[in-house]
């Protein structure tokens, strides 16, 4: 289109000095100089320069930027959406009480929930795993048939006696009576402890208070965002007061508890028909479905493959405060862009209709062809000056 128009412009003027009785060269000579002074170099560079640029400036602070169209769209967003493990918080739970029904001994609760969860790779189960090791508990039993309940925990088989360790959901779809022992994990999701309970052969053994340490940079994040205008949102798995804990700690005021895995896209799509463009920021294989959803997905460095699949954004450093840093960077490009593009229109208006000779008779302004070349590589070289000069904001 942008050659359309410039041959455009030089045919326009070659027609319009002929038709005037200007001499054949005349004409010609004006026709190359609006031609050359259009030719649409600035424009043409205005935005590639601009979006390489912010990207590069992207990688440099470990914020991977997958394309141009997700580069624009992320400094339009208006709510960011953060899950809660791992990407709030450290993503390394630790299990921090062990709390055994009558009759149960500590250990054995504790080696039963390790053997059982030793076959899974969530977090929790990691924690619960690693926890058996600290003890030195020894093994001795075999786990078979493991089966992951998403969102709620897993079950198996443990010598033969079925094993359920999970939330209280879990046990209550299969039928299990935690009695007293719900009051306990009431009260550790009060100290904002996650809590897994630990059943076998229909029967409640146990609780565990698994604790997730709060990132350093979370809550300067959030407070970041909120100068920005952008409204933070978390949307988590965990139990109510565990959710609304970490939120309180690191500011944000708007919770969603309890979300099942398959249903956090679901909850995407209500923040998205309020009208604000809606960022998803998560690490697991849990956050995908929500990450694609979003109209920006943004993953954690140290999620999962698959995570990082779904997401256009990868925070390489694991850090949330880098939300905010890949937003101004947005931001700091699309303004570069529209100065680019600006320029480029205001140099196009006003020297095409120079070069043309529109006002040689009546001011005598004329621009040869070399001229002409002259400005249009220097209009070119403001473009990508400008573009360059990017790499000095402040993200």
């Amino acid at each position: 289109m942008l050659v359309v128009v410039a041959i455009g412009a030089g045919v326009a003027t070659f027609t319009a000095w002929t038709l005037s009785g200007a001499p054949f060269l005349t004409a010609l000579t004006f026709a190359i100089s609006a031609i050359v002074i259009a030719c649409p170099d600035a424009l043409g560079l205005a935005t590639p320069t601009a979006v390489a640029v912010g990207t590069g400036l992207g990688a440099k602070h470990n914020i991977l930027i997958k394309d141009a169209a997700t580069l624009e769209r992320v400094g339009r967003v208006g709510i960011v959406v953060f899950d809660k493990t791992g990407t709030l918080t450290e993503g390394r739970p630790s299990v921090t009480e062990i709390e055994p029904a009558p009759g149960v001994i500590a250990d054995d609760l504790l080696r039963l929930a390790a053997a059982a969860a030793s076959q899974s790779t969530h977090p929790v189960s990691l924690a619960i795993v690693r926890a058996g090791k600290d003890k030195t508990l020894a093994g001795g039993i075999t786990v078979t048939g493991v089966h992951d309940v998403p969102g709620m925990g897993i079950t198996a088989l443990a010598d033969g006696v079925a094993v359920v360790l999970g939330n209280a959901a879990l046990l209550e779809r299969e039928h299990i009576d935690l009695g007293a022992l719900h009051a306990r994990g009431d009260a550790l999701a009060t100290q904002g402890r996650s809590v897994t309970y630990v059943a076998a052969g229909g029967r409640a053994l146990g609780v565990l208070g698994i604790t997730d340490a709060i990132r350093p940079t979370s809550g300067p994040a959030v407070r970041d965002l909120a100068s920005l205008g952008i409204t933070s949102v978390l949307l988590s798995g965990d139990a109510k007061t565990t959710a609304e804990r970490v939120a309180n700690a690191v500011g944000i005021a708007r919770v969603f508890a309890e979300v099942r895995p398959e249903e956090k896209a679901q909850y995407i799509q209500r923040l998205q028909a309020e009208g604000q463009v809606t960022a998803m920021v998560g690490d697991g294989v849990n956050d995908a479905p929500a990450l694609a959803q979003a109209d920006v997905g943004i993953a954690i460095g140290a999620g999962t493959d698959v995570a990082m699949q779904a997401a256009e954004v990868v925070l390489m450093k694991s850090d949330p405060a880098d939300v905010a840093h890949a937003i101004r960077l947005s931001r700091a490009t699309v303004r570069k862009m529209k100065q680019n593009l600006a320029w480029a229109a205001v140099y196009n208006v006003l020297a095409i209709p120079i070069a043309a000779g529109a006002f040689s008779h009546s001011l005598g302004w004329v621009l040869p062809p070399q001229v002409s070349a002259l400005l249009m590589s220097g209009s070119s070289i403001f473009v990508a000056v400008n573009a360059v000069s990017l790499r000095r904001a402040r993200i």
